[in-house]
């Protein structure tokens, strides 16, 4: 094989290697009792640990409930399966809940926190558009070709040697997101999918703007105090 074959191979979207249909259904089902479970967890904060823990436990078995009378079969219906990088995140600041001392190293710090809400912002943004057809080329499309998941990987390695922190788990939590895209081609077979959905996508926006308006308060804050 040439090497112009082999990069027309890699760039190729014509034969895409999708997921098995029943790893579809199970991590359909997986992923959202995953998501759900976190999201009790944090909406009772309030309430004493136990009974945080029983609500989100609760709520993780209904969710995989091999029926319609799971909350993830209408939710697929409605906005199909988050992509891997919620599961993973939220499965992290879950356990970091459950057991602080040994989920602490998986949470990312606040300067790859913010290079991650970047990226995926980004990302974002360039799929939104992809969809108006405002690029010349298919960005979605080329998801399912094995160069996406290679230069994803690269930029990976490049974030971790430029703002890597051997005390934290982030490097190692986003290539697990692509080593478990690699192996299974959840949740679509096309490495967007994988790596950002819409609702992380609109709360990566929303915190952005929580933060933003913050430092704007805590810039006004000594102006106001001086006047």
């Amino acid at each position: 094989m040439d090497m112009t074959t082999f990069i027309n191979t890699l760039l190729s979207t014509g034969n895409p290697v999708l997921p098995d249909p029943v790893a579809m259904r199970v991590a359909l089902h997986l992923v959202w009792a995953v998501v759900l479970g976190s999201g009790v967890l944090f909406m009772t904060r309030s309430l004493a640990r136990p009974y945080r823990l029983g609500w989100s436990a609760l709520v993780v078995l209904w969710t995989l409930v091999p029926s319609s009378a799971s909350p993830a079969y209408w939710l697929g219906l409605a906005f199909q399966t988050p992509s891997l990088t919620s599961a993973v995140l939220c499965l992290s600041w879950f356990l970091r809940q459950v057991w602080p001392a040994q989920g602490a190293a998986l949470i990312p710090g606040p300067c790859q926190m913010k290079g991650l809400a970047v990226a995926g912002m980004v990302l974002g943004w360039v799929l939104l558009l992809d969809t108006l057809a405002v690029w010349p080329v298919s960005v979605y499309a080329w998801g399912f070709s094995a160069a996406a998941v290679g230069i994803v990987a690269a930029l990976v390695m490049l974030f971790w040697a430029v703002w890597g922190d051997s005390r934290t788990g982030f490097p190692w939590l986003m290539l697990g997101v692509l080593a478990l895209f690699v192996i299974t081609h959840l949740p679509t077979g096309n490495v967007w999918d994988a790596l950002i959905d819409p609702w992380l996508w609109v709360g990566l926006q929303i915190g952005w703007l929580v933060s933003a308006v913050r430092r704007w308060r805590a810039k006004r804050s000594p102006a106001t105090i001086r006047a």
